[in-house]
């Protein structure tokens, strides 16, 4: 084509249409074939991006947290692990960060290579309640959230009594809240024997299993 325009050669006599027919169609071809990859292209992102971020989570540090970075060992790129623990020292953009790696060195670091620190607790030390040398031991005190029966009284089943009949009642329940829940337990206070005969053996049942819609209503 380039030749043919130059006029180092002539265009053949049995050629089916003009070089400017053909250069038209060209280039109709290419701007449809354009059209088509840009409106590929767009949706084909549209997907990607929809993909990658449906378990993405936005990343917040502030200065001062602890953080691990995600950073080249021993100076190989193929060589990334996770170190830390890091100080949160700037925050230059919403997902770019200044941080300490405790080496004295302060990396400009993404969001997508830091990763909240979380201390893990490698021993657990005990000491008997005699020992006086580690000062004041603070302890955990439970705390009771169940309701108390009186709270799960029905008040329009109580409308026969007066008041003060009301109240007695009441403290007799939370008096005795234990003998008042809703889970199943033991009682040991009467003894059910069953006499059998000598011949009689038992029948094995095979323990089944509970379904796991009541599982935690069984576990309770």
């Amino acid at each position: 084509m380039k030749e043919t325009w130059t006029g180092e050669r002539e265009v053949p006599v049995s050629l089916g249409k003009s070089v400017e027919v053909y250069m038209e169609e060209l280039r109709d071809k290419l701007e449809t074939a354009t059209n088509f990859a840009e409106n590929h292209a767009e949706r084909a992102q549209a997907s990607y991006a929809a993909h990658y971020n449906l378990r993405a989570r936005d990343k917040r540090f502030h200065e001062g947290d602890q953080v691990i970075v995600l950073a080249p060992e021993g100076g190989s790129k193929l060589g990334n692990r996770w170190q830390g623990p890091a100080t949160v020292v700037d925050v230059k953009s919403p997902h770019s960060y200044h941080i300490d790696m405790g080496d004295g060195s302060i990396r400009k670091v993404h969001a997508n290579k830091v990763r909240r620190f979380v201390a893990r607790v490698q021993g657990c030390g005990v000491i008997a309640d005699k020992n006086v040398e580690f000062g004041r031991v603070l302890t955990l005190v439970p705390v009771v959230t169940s309701v108390l029966p009186s709270q799960r009284v029905d008040q329009d089943k109580l409308a026969h009594l007066d008041v003060s009949e009301r109240t007695q009642l009441c403290q007799l329940l939370d008096e005795f809240a234990d003998c008042f829940i809703d889970n199943p337990g033991l009682c040991d206070v009467v003894t059910h024997r069953i006499q059998t005969t000598p011949e009689f053996v038992p029948r094995q049942v095979r323990p089944y299993r509970v379904p796991a819609v009541f599982k935690e209503e069984v576990d309770r």
